[in-house]
């Protein structure tokens, strides 16, 4: 694909249009995807028949051009798109998908049209298999890799829109989150203030301004930043809208920076303005004693020092990604100081030292290494910094603490790498996450 960026080259109204596009496009997918896993093949279908008939919409827009008000894309649809986002070739392919899908599922499952006038009942029950379900979802899949590539050269034209996350879910009648673990350096606005001033030239780099959670799946912002570190705003004190929010942010193609520190350990209830731990585990009963006060009541004693399992937490839960912990009986506990060097994604071989804190511990196929550590003596080879593959997007894993300004500026200067050029390694198509599919 030719890398062109010409999404400034429209107007305000057509841009918004086009990002809107895409990001129902990818959203679409997503819910086929989820729909597939739990065997509802016919609702995956169509949301299938969704996600494709936006992928060549946006494309038209993307192109300056209009289309006629219908669901089926024809030769004359496809020869709309310019040649700087597809490539003839790449044109041949896509209308082969798209023309490929039965008229018959795609109008049962999106309209309910199924039966014709005179003609003998039939039950629908096995027009949708999983095997022919499962085909055209890895087709569509094809699709969606295009479209991904195409949109983050577009929205990674200076100036690139950064949402630093407010504090709040939804309403400034909330309890702002101010509980900023192993992030201490920066506040929020702070944050803001020094991602506007990051030199470039004209345009500046980026444009960033602060937002609520519920602002992120608007398509505004390609990059979010969590500057709460371990910590995030929630409703409640569990899993709940605040971190559904930006699963789903990520899911559909945006890049989630944490600050330092594993994301996600502590959620803030702005409800009642404190913190709790997130984890979701059961002691084992071994740590678990039976003890009967003086009256003979009963009750049970837990044990204070309980390791908590790498399992249980978010990171490893939704992301299938293992980090260091704190392993006291050999005197690592907190951040420790190690040399870090940053990966060729890059484009710099840089060394820095740096208080290293909750690092991966190992690649994976869905993680891409922004800064390693290796040899070191206090882990071996670890990753700091990485990008974990979600979806179509990325969450940024911050393995440092950033309670100190040398931490910061690392993590400033991988932000500015990775909107100057380390994009276009992670708009590439990869295979999707086991969890996806």
């Amino acid at each position: 694909m030719a890398a062109v960026k010409i999404l400034s080259l429209l107007s305000k109204d057509q841009q918004e249009y086009y990002i809107f596009l895409a990001k129902e496009c990818f959203s679409g997918f997503s819910n086929a995807e989820d729909n597939f896993n739990i065997y509802s093949y016919a609702s995956c279908y169509a949301w299938l028949f969704h996600s494709s008939e936006f992928f060549w919409k946006a494309l038209i827009i993307l192109s300056g051009k209009h289309f006629e008000p219908r669901h089926e894309a024809y030769q004359d649809d496809i020869a709309k798109i310019s040649k700087d986002l597809l490539l003839d070739k790449d044109k041949i392919i896509a209308y082969q998908i798209l023309s490929k899908f039965s008229d018959t599922r795609r109008d049962l499952a999106r309209y309910g049209y199924y039966e014709k006038k005179e003609t003998i009942a039939k039950s629908p029950v096995n027009l949708f298999g999983r095997e022919e379900t499962e085909t055209s979802l890895n087709e569509v899949a094809w699709l969606i890799d295009k479209l991904k590539e195409i949109h983050y050269y577009q929205i990674f034209e200076p100036p690139i829109r950064i949402g630093i996350l407010s504090g709040y879910i939804n309403s400034r009648k909330e309890k702002p989150c101010v509980y900023y673990q192993h992030s201490q350096y920066r506040k929020a606005v702070q944050w803001m203030l020094d991602i506007n001033n990051i030199a470039y030239g004209e345009p500046n780099l980026f444009q960033a301004s602060l937002t609520p959670i519920s602002n992120l799946n608007i398509g505004t912002f390609p990059i979010i930043i969590n500057p709460f570190g371990e910590a995030y705003p929630e409703l409640g004190n569990a899993e709940g809208v605040g971190f559904k929010t930006i699963l789903s942010y990520i899911r559909d193609g945006g890049i989630f920076v944490n600050s330092g520190g594993q994301p996600f350990v502590y959620s803030w209830d702005v409800l009642t303005g404190s913190y709790n731990l997130l984890v979701n585990f059961i002691p084992a009963l071994t740590s678990i004693q039976s003890v009967y006060d003086v009256d003979g009541n009963h009750d049970l004693s837990i044990n204070d020092n309980l390791r908590i399992p790498i399992e249980s937490l978010p990171l490893k839960r939704h992301f299938d990604v293992g980090t260091e912990w704190d392993c006291p009986e050999i005197n690592i506990v907190g951040p420790q100081e190690v040399d870090i060097e940053f990966d060729r994604l890059l484009d710099e071989n840089k060394k820095a030292k740096a208080k290293v804190f909750r690092p991966v511990k190992e690649l994976s196929d869905n993680i891409i290494p922004l800064a390693h550590s290796y040899n070191n003596s206090i882990w071996g080879n670890v990753y700091p910094i990485v990008a974990i593959k979600f979806g179509r997007g990325f969450l940024i894993h911050t393995g440092m603490s950033l309670d100190e300004e040398r931490e910061y500026k690392i993590l400033l200067d991988i932000i500015r790498k990775l909107c100057i050029r380390g994009y276009q390694v992670l708009a590439r198509p990869y295979n999707r996450i086991s969890n996806n599919i």
